[in-house]
């Protein structure tokens, strides 16, 4: 008898891989043995030799020499033994004496569970058929929903510790008590980030089985991790703490198998001597405007959309495909200084071409239904889009190059040039310019926004949106200067409520108190529709500061209002000397304004304790970011 389960999770096993699935009709869970090959790869100045002697081990199932095409262009190619093994075990033991014998081992990333999956069709957090013993993969739509799961998602936020579990909030003031709050159930997925998951464990050890799955790369939404387990074929169990830039590698390093891609870890391509004039005018990154700080009515904000990774699909944009010595169909880009072979699709660019499509679906999805899934899934997406190109220039990339990262950059700067002259000649002005953003002011509808955003798009030839449309838009000063910030804006939206952007209120590490004293401000700046209530409004929002100031003063507060919660990239080992809260305690780091300086918060009460002044001193940053009281 057939039967649908989703395929949760995969590990290996002694005898093949272990299958953990759910089905959703019985509520039961279970694991499976499914026999699937594993390959080896390895380069011999006498493979026909290694060959040989392979077989005669009786190790491996079958062994073989194929031609593969090897970095940096892939255009030449090399003689690489493959073998096929049904135990993962067998595979690296043979793997290593191979080496030990001088023999190159190669193709070493992704990893071969991983592979095993890809060559198999088995995509994990999809849906599977089962029948006797065979496995059978099912087509899986975009549009399908997520499998119903009992989830417990663990972050840090005001200083406290939250747990959402079943669309219950629990909050604690310390790792005990959130402990004992998650192994008093089941779960079948946890998410939280490996530093917390490390001081749950030190405190509880049962932790680890509170949950039939723990993903520890941060408190992402479980939709997030369940996108990128399908879109690389890693599964949960290798998900861990896996970065975003892992899941594009991983992506990457699939289709390179598919098209025989040598990936030996020899793929950097090493940047041509250049002048400082063209370093100077070459080597830079996207437009970003240095704004003018003060308050404009009727903005138009036009988004690109995906630009980079748009950019990358559509000029076939691959560390392999850069500056190529030999190749049929160059393309000169006249405002970049490199060339692109269009001879063959790179890497990079079918990787990502399906994110794009994906990415729009999702958004069109959503709006569509407003179901949530497809706005989790479209930002998981959007996260690895973003990577991609991030790593395109990232020294260790796969299929990246400093030159390809520079074809994208100023492609992006051409096309705002482009975006702005078209704007501009329809006698708008652009305010502010935020590498694939334009804002610009006078726009007095939506209509007439998007009528913006479609000049934009012919001119350009690359698609956009109308991200959002205020009535009004305020970019503060730098805190020391007359510049305004480029990332650093907030204004009221003609569609109703607010956006807020790199402001004290949206940052991690703000006191709750100060959040609540800026948030208390904006609203009174969000009752404006028109300049004359601007004036007023001004007035309003720095007198709640003033109130605060005095709660502070007078010691009307509650201890949680004043928790910091930071993190610590550095780490204890770091070259530079950590901050003397790293040194005592434990991450994350919940902390307070003390007299010498941020320290650990123990429980104990803060009353006489603190440090008002930093805290005022926060509320004096606040009030920087508002319109002068003096505002006419």
């Amino acid at each position: 008898m057939n039967e649908e389960f989703w395929l949760l999770d995969v590990c290996s096993g002694s005898e093949g891989l272990l299958l953990k699935l759910y089905s959703e009709n019985s509520k039961t869970f279970l694991e499976k043995v499914l026999k699937v090959p594993f390959y080896g790869y390895l380069i011999s100045s006498d493979p026909e030799r290694v060959v040989y002697e392979l077989r005669d081990s009786r190790l491996i199932d079958s062994a073989w020499v194929e031609d593969w095409l090897i970095p940096p262009h892939y255009r030449s190619s090399v003689k690489v033994v493959v073998f096929r093994t049904y135990e993962l075990s067998r595979l690296r033991y043979v793997l290593k004496v191979g080496v030990s014998k001088g023999l190159k081992h190669v193709n070493d990333f992704p990893n071969p569970v991983v592979e095993a999956l890809f060559n198999a069709g088995l995509v994990p957090m999809t849906k599977v058929e089962v029948s006797g013993g065979d496995v059978k993969p099912l087509r899986w739509d975009p549009t399908y929903s997520d499998p119903e799961l009992d989830i417990v998602r663990i972050y840090v936020e005001g200083g406290l510790y939250v747990a959402e579990a079943n669309g219950s909030v629990g909050r604690f003031n310390n790792v005990k008590d959130l402990a004992k709050y998650v192994v008093s159930t089941k779960y079948d997925v946890g998410i939280t980030d490996s530093e917390l998951y490390v001081r749950l464990l030190e405190e509880e050890p049962t932790i680890a089985s509170s949950a039939r799955i723990w993903f520890t790369g941060g408190a992402f939404r479980a939709g997030e991790y369940f996108e990128w387990c399908r879109r690389s074929y890693i599964p949960p169990s290798l998900m861990g703490n896996v970065t975003i830039g892992k899941v594009i590698t991983t992506m990457e390093g699939l289709e390179a198998r598919k098209r025989k891609y040598v990936i030996d870890g020899s793929t950097r391509r090493v940047e041509y001597f250049r002048d400082m004039t063209n370093l100077i005018l070459q080597d830079r990154g996207g437009v970003i405007y240095s704004p003018k700080p003060g308050l404009y009515w009727n903005v138009c904000q036009v988004d690109f959309r995906s630009l980079y990774p748009n950019i990358i699909v559509r000029f076939n944009i691959s560390g392999e495909t850069v500056d190529v010595p030999e190749c049929g169909k160059v393309v000169k880009l006249e405002w970049a200084p490199h060339t692109v072979c269009m001879d063959w699709e790179g890497v990079v660019p079918v990787s990502i071409a399906e994110l794009v499509r994906l990415k729009t679906l999702y958004e069109e999805l959503y709006k569509s239904t407003g179901l949530e899934v497809y706005e989790v899934r479209r930002a998981a997406v959007k996260w690895v889009l973003v990577a991609s190109f991030g790593y395109l220039g990232y020294r260790n990339s796969l299929f990246g190059s400093v030159m390809a990262h520079e074809v994208v950059t100023s492609t992006s700067r051409y096309l705002m040039g482009v975006a702005r002259r078209a704007v501009e000649s329809m006698g708008y002005r652009v305010i502010h310019a935020l590498v694939d953003s334009l804002f610009v002011e006078g726009v007095a509808t939506v209509d007439e926004c998007c009528r913006v955003a479609g000049v934009i798009s012919n001119t350009t030839g690359f698609d956009t949106k109308v991200e959002s449309h205020y009535i009004w838009l305020y970019i503060p000063n730098t805190v020391k200067g007359s510049r305004g910030v480029a990332n650093r804006y907030y204004g009221k939206l003609s569609s109703g409520g607010m956006k807020l952007k790199g402001i004290t209120c949206v940052r991690s590490d703000t006191p709750p108190i100060i959040r609540e004293a800026q948030m208390r401000a904006l609203e009174e700046l969000a009752i404006a529709n028109t300049e004359a209530e601007m004036v007023e409004a001004v007035l309003r929002a720095h007198e709640v500061l003033r109130r605060y100031r005095r709660k502070l003063m007078c010691g009307d507060f509650e201890d949680y209002e004043l928790l910091i919660t930071k993190s610590y990239g550095g780490g204890r080992r770091s070259y530079v000397k950590p901050p003397k809260y790293v040194l005592e305690g434990k991450p994350p780091y919940t902390l307070y304004a003390g007299v010498g300086g941020l320290t650990q918060y123990s429980g104990q009460s803060l009353k006489n304790r603190v440090d008002v002044y930093y805290y005022l001193r926060l509320l004096d940053r606040v009030a920087s970011e508002l319109p002068p009281p003096t505002y006419t």
